[in-house]
């Protein structure tokens, strides 16, 4: 189990993530961070958008704590990075 299983994409964290306030995108919010992960950790999918969103948290766990559902985001986020690094060595 990877973590990201307990997400039902609320989007509670999104209001209190950093690069989501100050872009706006939700690509690159913890919603979108958490599916990103998952298409690379389930589907081994790997696109340079998804490779920015997972690589542009600043990992402050702010969105942890609006979770309702308790997704340990960062731990999400970090796997999904160790995949990349797998996959992409030469990042």
């Amino acid at each position: 189990m990877y973590g990201y299983e307990k997400c039902s994409y609320c989007g509670f964290c999104e209001y209190v993530c950093p690069t989501y306030i100050e872009t706006g995108d939700r690509t690159l919010g913890p919603r979108g961070r958490v599916w990103a992960a998952r298409e690379v950790l389930i589907n081994g999918v790997l696109t340079k958008t998804l490779e920015v969103s997972l690589y542009t948290c600043l990992l402050c766990r702010a969105c942890e704590s609006e979770c309702p559902s308790n997704v340990p985001i960062v731990d999400v986020i970090l796997r999904a990075r160790r995949r990349v690094a797998e996959v992409s060595p030469a990042r």
